[in-house]
């Protein structure tokens, strides 16, 4: 059996646009410009759930959405932020519109840094 080149082509675009909804994404956190490691980040879209510890990564699905990030540490205030998502043009053109409502076509920074506010401390009682 013989394919033709278009029908080859045609196969190979449509499995490399599965394999593009999915993106790897480092987090750090860091506290007056020095990295802070061992917070636990929580990563959110409409299309999952995903955590980490941070310094860390992980892959998350791909759509047009922001990517929420909350970051949590004992001795810091709780760090939220949002990682807003751009289009990727080269996916358009190899994939057609499709991209843009799979996810394929939108990508997120793939290195974020959130920063952390040490908690104040607390006082120790006098006797």
């Amino acid at each position: 059996m013989r394919l033709r080149p278009s029908l080859l082509a045609f196969i190979c675009l449509a499995l490399t646009g599965c394999a593009n909804n999915f993106e790897t994404i480092a987090i750090q956190t860091t506290a007056e410009g020095a990295p802070v490691a061992g917070a636990q980040c929580s990563l959110s879209n409409a299309k999952g759930n995903w955590t980490i510890i941070t310094p860390g990564s992980t892959t998350v699905h791909l759509g047009s959405e922001p990517l929420g990030i909350d970051c949590v540490k004992q001795g810091y205030a709780e760090a939220k932020t949002d990682a807003h998502s751009s289009v990727d043009a080269t996916n358009i053109l190899l994939e057609g519109t499709y991209s843009t409502i799979d996810g394929s076509a939108w990508t997120y920074p793939q290195n974020i840094t959130v920063p952390l506010q040490p908690l104040p401390a607390t006082p120790t009682p006098q006797s």
